[in-house]
């Protein structure tokens, strides 16, 4: 091809060419057909894409929040931990399903197809899954990380161009949202356990309360019911005692009295209480512990116990004129008036005497409860100190959880505040209105510049490895020898009609 001077021989490559003009001629037009083939029938592809910026927290450090990097020179050694947090299945599927993607009839037969092979598989899992592996190759190719900055940019290419912008926007949100969830999972963590520490040591402080409400109820009853005896009036109060002691074994010899007098009598007149009698009865008992209590406090001069004295007769009369109205009738006959008016005088003493052992008993009881309140004091200043202790400890852990449950809640709502300095969408995604695709005019070139070089490619090999002489010079130089004549290519007359026939 080239002369012995460095020159490029034209001859030569006009001759070249010549001999081979179909290989550079088929090849650019098939590589035009081609590219125009693709133009007319691929469709348009539309890409829409998103800018996230991340920053520092100016109120957390940079080693407390996840995806904040400490140098904007640091976003390629994040690309990995990005890319998988973006290509994570919960990422996509959440993706996805905000976008509204609905299965393809395509994915709906590769999914019963898997289906049939795994009977235990779940359609609707399979068909996520068929999902995520479409759009998970589109989100990778879309990423792109600068070497130095602190930006990474999302793209999504697609057909439609409302699916591209609402993959872009949903993946940006979607990315943000679990980043912010990643920053926050150890303060959110550390609060629910605060705040279910706290439930349960509130609980407990309400019990302890109660414990100690109830332990002081206790003894303000007890107090209720011992002061009226102290050191004072303790002697004077068993002095009463044995009082009531010596008028019940009066009344008791009165007793003794009437049932002899009585005799077999006293077993065959039998009294039958009226309602009326029952119910004065039972204020003559009340009456008569009133008195009892007031007596270990007040003077029997006093208006007050001489007032209750006075209705404890009343009473009294009026029981015994009921039971003498209404008891002796139905009573067999062939008894006296004097065993009846006996009769009624036993039941009265059987009466008196019964209000005297209860007024024996308040007093021996007031005197046992005031004792035994000595004895407990003790005890009970130590249990209620135990108890205030508790209290005490319990509502000190209440406190601490409620001022670092706040203090959590205060950093939660700070790190959520703080989002956008964090993770800023500089660039928003946006709704293509042109197809991000080649022109017709330059794809065709490139095609036909393409075909043209393959055939240019192809006639050099071919000349490379061809042998054979073209030329006179090719003969000299190669063999060293003169070449004295040549033969010129013989005509044997035949007509190009001729060649053609015989050819068929």
């Amino acid at each position: 091809m080239a002369q012995p001077g460095g020159k490029l021989d034209l001859r030569r490559l006009l001759q070249i060419a010549k001999r081979w003009k179909w290989l550079l001629v088929v090849p650019p037009i098939v590589a035009l057909i081609g590219a125009y083939y693709y133009v007319a029938t691929t469709p348009p592809q539309y890409t829409s894409s998103a800018k996230i910026v991340l920053g520092n927290n100016p109120y957390i450090a940079p080693d407390m929040v996840a995806g904040v990097v400490k140098s904007k020179n640091k976003m390629v050694d994040m690309r990995e931990n990005i890319t998988a947090q973006l290509l994570s299945r919960s990422c996509l599927a959440e993706v996805i399903k905000r976008s509204g993607i609905k299965a393809s009839q395509g994915i709906r037969e590769r999914a019963n197809e898997i289906l049939k092979a795994q009977s235990d598989g779940n359609e609707e899992a399979i068909v996520q899954k068929l999902q995520i592996d479409w759009l998970a190759p589109k989100v990778e190719t879309g990423l792109f990380f600068p070497k130095r900055g602190d930006y990474f940019q999302i793209s999504i290419t697609h057909t439609d161009p409302e699916l591209a912008y609402a993959l872009t926007r949903n993946l940006a949100e979607v990315f943000i949202e679990e980043s912010l969830l990643a920053e926050g999972a150890g303060p959110r963590a550390t609060l629910v356990f605060t705040n279910q520490q706290l439930e349960i040591y509130t609980k407990q402080l309400e019990e302890a309360r109660e414990r100690l409400r109830q332990f002081r109820t206790g003894l303000v009853r007890e107090k209720t019911r011992s002061f009226y005896v102290d050191t004072q009036n303790e002697p004077q109060i068993n002095t009463q005692i044995k009082t009531i002691q010596a008028d019940i074994a009066s009344k008791q010899g009165q007793l003794r009295d009437l049932d002899n007098q009585l005799g077999l009598a006293k077993e065959k007149i039998a009294f039958q209480f009226s309602a009326k009698a029952a119910e004065l009865r039972e204020q003559l008992n009340e009456k008569n512990s009133n008195v009892a209590l007031l007596m270990v406090q007040l003077n029997w001069r006093d208006p007050q116990i001489l007032k209750i004295n006075q209705d404890i007769a009343d009473l009294r009369e009026r029981l015994q004129q009921e039971i003498q109205a209404v008891s002796p009738i139905g009573l067999t006959t062939g008894f006296s008036q004097q065993d009846l008016s006996r009769a009624v005088q036993r039941q009265m003493a059987l009466i008196d005497l019964e209000m005297l052992n209860r007024q024996k008993a308040t007093l021996e009881n007031l005197v046992q409860t005031y004792k035994q309140s000595l004895t407990q004091q003790p005890g009970q200043d130590l249990q209620e100190s135990q108890l205030q202790n508790e209290v005490n400890s319990l509502q000190d852990k209440v406190s601490s959880l409620r001022e670092e449950s706040q203090r959590l809640q205060m950093r939660e709502a700070l790190q959520s505040s703080d989002s956008e300095i964090r993770y800023k969408v500089q660039d928003p995604a946006n709704r293509p209105i042109t197809p991000t695709t080649a022109d017709q005019p330059k794809t065709l070139l490139m095609a036909f510049l393409g075909g043209l070089g393959f055939g240019i490619g192809l006639v050099y090999l071919i000349e490379f490895f061809d042998n054979s002489f073209k030329s006179v010079e090719d003969v000299e130089q190669v063999l060293g020898l003169t070449v004295l004549g040549t033969v010129p290519k013989m005509d044997f007359g035949e007509s190009n009609r001729a060649k053609r026939e015989a050819a068929v």
